[in-house]
């Protein structure tokens, strides 16, 4: 049992590594901005958060499982291309906060109510989680590779696979928890303060551009055979990581409980949504019986 709370603490601590710190209000702000685009109520809303969480934490745990044990086979020179990750991803984010800034709407497209099949824009969805990963892979290879060989100690595969799920489980409880806490917070503005939203897309926007372009100079010395950049503001996003993974590693039930409760609650919305949908064809239809 204590293999699998491990692997669950590094799944969830490896969003939160410095090399990639700043996908994390990336993937904030601009859920917020495109969960208020969504029309209707804040079951749609919420429902697109979910959708996004499962799909960024697929994206995210699959590049990380892959990468793992890519190395752990042996294929070392993958932490090299790293800063290469880093660039590329930081640049996306980078044009896609500029185009925001302009006032383009850039949106993630998840279908809503189709958590369980796959839509034309969840791979969209994926690929963000994908490059979520990419740019953590030199800061939280270390924690997957330690969670790796835990699992091949286990001597069985039923015992490895346990770790690997616990690791997935780890990133995903949390990646959930911000994706739905996101879209409450756009239903609040929207129902609230409705004439906002258009200055909240403009304001993810800018998040995205500061985002990617931290990552791009962060990462870019490091493709000339430097070390990553040390500056001020790389300072300061490595204090904000470091008390990250405290915070979590103090809290880590207690957030699991959060998320557990939230995505509960989501489903049990959907749920309620979905009924009242085929409730209202059937009492007109009964109406019209009766005229008859």
């Amino acid at each position: 049992m204590s293999q699998l709370v491990f692997a669950y603490g590094v799944g969830m601590l490896a969003l939160v590594s410095p090399c990639g710190f700043m996908m994390l209000p990336a993937f904030l702000a601009y859920n917020i901005a495109d969960s208020g685009s969504v029309a209707g109520s804040r079951t749609h809303r919420l429902s697109k958060g979910l959708a996004v969480g499962l799909a960024v934490s697929a994206g995210f745990a699959g590049t990380f499982l892959v990468g793992g044990l890519l190395v752990s086979a042996g294929l070392r020179s993958l932490t090299d291309a790293v800063p290469w990750f880093g660039v590329v991803v930081g640049s996306l984010l980078l044009v896609l906060g500029l185009g925001m800034l302009a006032g383009r709407s850039v949106r993630l497209n998840v279908p809503l109510n189709r958590l369980a099949r796959p839509g034309t824009g969840t791979g969209r969805t994926v690929a963000f989680g994908a490059g979520y990963a990419l740019t953590q892979l030199a800061c939280g290879m270390g924690g997957l590779l330690a969670v790796v060989a835990q699992g091949m100690a286990n001597s069985s595969i039923a015992g490895t696979a346990g770790v690997f799920v616990a690791f997935i489980a780890g990133a995903t409880s949390l990646l959930v928890l911000l994706a739905l806490s996101s879209a409450l917070m756009s239903d609040a503005l929207v129902r609230g303060v409705r004439q906002v939203m258009p200055i909240v897309g403009r304001i993810s926007g800018a998040v995205l551009a500061v985002s990617g372009a931290y990552l791009v100079v962060y990462w870019a010395p490091a493709l000339f055979g430097g070390a990553e950049a040390d500056n001020p503001a790389s300072r300061f996003v490595h204090k904000l990581s470091a008390d990250s993974r405290s915070f979590l590693q103090d809290n880590q039930l207690l957030i699991s409980v959060a998320a557990v409760l939230l995505v509960a609650t989501t489903a049990a919305a959907i749920l309620r949504g979905r009924r009242a949908e085929t409730d209202i064809p059937r009492s007109e239809d009964e109406h019209q019986d009766v005229r008859l």
